[in-house]
């Protein structure tokens, strides 16, 4: 099953409180992760986005997701963008990937001045419709590492 924010099987866009509750529960998941990453001075991951140093970025990613996830679980997916918009503070976009089975999250995350955000591109299960929200949490959490060796 695909879920592109819509659900594939029937042909129609997921509603919207589907798609805000499973990007709810991914953000949680992550926000350990992204703490970590937002460790790095920004004007150094703005360079690296500029100069296409994917591999530096995605050296980053994964170190900065070792603590928390399962090796090669969370991925960058060699695409970045920094938006500079009149009046507003910078942001840092990365296209990335989340693998586990039975679910793969195509995502980007949003680094800005004051927040950072996920905006769910893409979803894969395996799973047969419909797509529950419950099952998903229990994959993303088994994704994890054993919060006690953590």
């Amino acid at each position: 099953m695909s879920i592109p924010a819509h659900d594939v099987s029937q042909g129609r866009a997921a509603p919207p409180d589907m798609l805000e509750a499973v990007e709810r529960v991914f953000a949680t998941e992550l926000r350990d992760f992204i703490a970590e990453l937002c460790l790095l001075d920004g004007g150094v991951l703005i360079g690296w986005v500029r100069g296409e140093h994917h591999g530096n970025i995605a050296d980053l990613v994964a170190s900065s997701a070792e603590p928390f996830f399962k090796d090669a679980t969370l991925a960058y997916a060699d695409a970045a963008d920094v938006s500079l918009a009149w009046g507003r503070s910078m942001q840092v976009v990365l296209d990335m990937e989340f693998v586990t089975k039975p679910v793969t999250v195509f995502f980007k995350l949003v680094l800005d001045g004051y927040f950072a955000g996920i905006a769910i591109q893409r979803i894969l299960a395996e799973s047969e419709p419909p797509f529950s929200l419950d099952g998903f949490a229990r994959a993303l959490s088994e994704a994890r590492l054993n919060r006690a060796h953590a």
